[in-house]
């Protein structure tokens, strides 16, 4: 018996509705992303030729209507020139400046669904970071002089390679088919659905089943190989890893006890598989089911491999609960900073004693220079301040809680908020309930203190 139309309509409501979202302007890079636009799902279907170096696209996205509008705006450098869009099946008219792509749908009422198909080509290129560090001057679609290519994109940067909503506080699932050359292969997040060739051309579909923010998507393609493992309760593991890296695959290897060593802290891993892509950077993205990481950032036998334990512990802090926006990166970085010490600490990699004296030595030094790590400088994303600040800050909570109290603060706050975005409000909030304690003064003094807290 066929499917009837309302039904079908209903179902797809029902497949996406963790993916709805209630998108902010974000305060610290307001240039990026809509308020007007909740992506469901992206379908994207990209054509990478090394020839030329042409990526030519066709994206599929089903989104809701946030307000009623008559036109939405999405991200999308200019270089990658739109040809055709359609929404619900009806060719509309756009207009593309800088990196914003304006499509006029006609009239949109609040809260109704619909989708938009983006047809675009052109010579893809990566953007400016906004930071200082060395290891990530550019974010977004990275070409090697092979025309191997490699995405990481925090705080933003998937507009370099397809039309979207690019900011943290709007998740959405994705289904990505990618044709290449037919000696190599595409890597991507979640499940690899399939792989076909034809002639000269292998095409690879993957589709992931959780649903994410666009800094969190990646895509490689290049020589890779692919090595299989398994984790606790039968965890799917995988490492994609080109030739030139097959060095690091011992470090690799050491996934399932980091995995099990994290949920030991953490409660069970958050997705249905975890995986690796090694790629030629000084860097490191916890992009969500595939860690991305350059070979260059394991080089170090015990810290590369603290790297990817930071990587991993971000799939619970930061990827299953995510930022509202980039003003709390801190809920990011300050939690997998001091799960990586811990590990290091219980792994040879020196003494709490030593830690904590380094992370008090360090800090108003960071606070100087690149502001407290709940209002950091913005030029600055990313610097070590909310990093080292903020794990010296959970390590005197720690202290005010006890152990036991401050372990099933940790676990808990993921799996309270799976799939979701927070705020500071929002786990100050849970930290009360959890202990039983007004901590909101500790918590802003210690973010927003110029001043080093004692």
């Amino acid at each position: 018996m066929p499917i009837s139309p309302v039904a079908a309509v209903r179902a797809t409501h029902a497949r996406y509705a963790a993916a709805l979202s209630r998108p902010v302007a974000d305060p610290y890079y307001p240039a990026e992303g809509t308020t007007s636009v909740d992506a469901l799902h992206y379908g994207l279907d990209l054509t990478w030729d090394t020839s030329t170096r042409t990526l030519t696209g066709v994206a599929t996205i089903l989104f809701r209507a946030t307000r009623s509008e008559s036109a939405v705006t999405l991200d999308l450098e200019r270089a990658l020139q739109v040809s055709r869009v359609s929404v619900d099946g009806h060719p509309v008219s756009d207009r593309q400046w800088g990196h914003k792509l304006r499509i006029v749908t006609g009239a949109l009422a609040k809260d109704t669904r619909h989708t938009a198909v983006i047809r675009y080509s052109g010579k893809a290129h990566p953007t400016a970071a906004p930071t200082t560090r060395k290891d990530i001057p550019d974010v977004g679609w990275t070409v090697q002089r092979d025309g191997e290519i490699w995405t990481m994109q925090q705080p933003y940067g998937a507009f370099t390679w397809y039309p979207v909503n690019d900011q943290p506080s709007d998740k959405a699932f994705y289904d990505i088919t990618a044709h290449s050359q037919r000696a190599w292969r595409t890597v991507s997040n979640g499940d690899l659905v399939s792989t076909t060739t034809t002639g000269t051309t292998r095409t690879m579909h993957w589709r992931l089943k959780s649903p994410v923010s666009s800094y969190l998507v990646t895509i490689a393609i290049g020589p890779y190989r692919l090595y299989r493992d398994t984790g606790p309760h039968g965890l799917p593991i995988s490492y994609w890893v080109r030739p030139v890296d097959e060095r690091h695959l011992p470090q690799l290897r050491r996934t399932p006890s980091m995995i099990r060593w994290l949920e030991a802290r953490l409660g069970r891993f958050p997705f249905d598989r975890i995986g690796t892509v090694l790629v030629p950077s000084d860097s490191g993205m916890e992009t969500q089911t595939m860690v991305t990481i350059g070979g260059r950032a394991l080089d170090e036998p015990l810290y590369g491999v603290s790297n990817l334990v930071h990587e991993y512990a971000h799939q619970w802090y930061g990827d299953e609960v995510t930022p509202r926006d980039w003003t709390d990166m801190w809920l990011n970085e300050s939690f997998a900073m001091y799960l990586q010490i811990e590990w290091l600490i219980s792994h040879g990699g020196g003494s709490r004693a030593g830690w904590h004296q380094l992370l008090n030595q360090q800090d108003q030094r960071l606070r100087d220079r690149y502001g407290p790590p709940g209002r950091y400088d913005p030029r600055n994303f990313a610097s070590l301040n909310v990093y080292y600040c903020g794990a010296r800050m959970l390590y005197r909570l720690r202290s005010m809680l006890g152990t036991t109290l401050f372990g099933r603060v940790l676990k808990g706050w993921p799996a309270a908020h799976r799939d979701s975005n927070a705020d500071r409000g929002e786990w100050v909030s849970y930290l009360d309930k959890k202990t039983g304690r007004d901590l909101r003064h500790f918590v802003h003094r210690w973010l927003d203190s110029k001043i080093s807290p004692s």
